[in-house]
């Protein structure tokens, strides 16, 4: 039967059945990427063995914390397309060396991982102090991301931004907001003029913490695309947070709780 039919119907039938084909196909690879996908969740996910560029806000809120030694939550934003912000990534990746639980990732990502952390500070399962470091658009996300987090009952500790493309605010339940900040008067970099021609952060009439707005304009050699990994002001950065935060105990095996019995 199929021999009579003329060319043009065979075509038009090896077409449907390659498209059915193919939506089958995919279907199967559909159900079997979500399974593994919802399987690679349940399991702590290790930052440092992900390509830093393709971490989600999912692999944040599942990160693992088998290294963390020592108390608190770091927040690290990137900025647009995640090209200039390598000082972040370094940052990040010195802090978990350290035992620091520390996370970089888009400054995009930010809601979602915002919104794990109110649910834990409901169950008091956040470890304070709560850090948020952002550079360019990330920074402009920063006073963002703290503010919600501080609108929904959970404080934050320290706020670093790296030069922020546009100016922000922040308020009470905040503690301390430093931003590096190059005024735009003397930044020559796409688009410095746009939106805002402020670049600082400022505090809202609520805010009781400490705010430093520094200009970096005085080194020449600072930039918008190296201020993140300017060293006076990484190790400035590490140096706050080992301040805020603390060694956490080890928890006692049970053969020594049994032992002291």
């Amino acid at each position: 039967m199929f021999r009579c039919l003329s060319f043009w119907v065979k075509l038009l039938i090896i077409i449907a059945a390659t498209a059915l084909y193919g939506c089958v196909a995919d279907s199967s690879t559909r159900n079997k990427t979500s399974t593994n996908v919802s399987r690679a969740i349940t399991a702590p996910i290790e930052l440092d063995k992900l390509e830093a560029d393709s971490v989600q806000a999912t692999d944040i809120i599942n990160r693992s914390k088998k290294h963390v030694k020592r108390s608190g939550e770091t927040y690290l934003m990137r900025g647009l397309a995640n090209v200039f912000s390598r000082g972040i990534d370094d940052m990040a990746i010195q802090l978990r060396q350290n035992g620091y639980d520390a996370a970089n990732f888009s400054y995009t990502q930010w809601p979602q991982v915002a919104q794990d952390i109110v649910v834990r500070a409901s169950r008091k399962k956040v470890s304070y102090p709560v850090i948020i470091i952002g550079h360019s658009l990330g920074a402009n996300e920063s006073s963002k991301f703290a503010n919600y987090l501080a609108s929904n009952n959970v404080d934050v500790g320290l706020v670093i931004a790296f030069d922020p493309v546009e100016t922000g605010s922040v308020g009470k339940g905040i503690k301390k907001v430093v931003n590096y900040y190059l005024p735009k008067s003397a930044d020559k970099r796409i688009g410095a003029s746009s939106k805002s021609s402020d670049n600082r952060i400022h505090a809202a009439n609520d805010f009781k913490g400490n705010l430093q707005n520094i200009d970096v304009s005085t080194d020449s050699t600072v930039t918008h695309v190296n201020v993140d990994k300017y060293p006076p002001y990484q190790t400035a950065t590490l140096n706050s947070i080992a301040e805020l935060t603390r060694k956490l105990k080890k928890r006692a095996t049970k053969s020594a709780r049994e032992g002291s019995r």
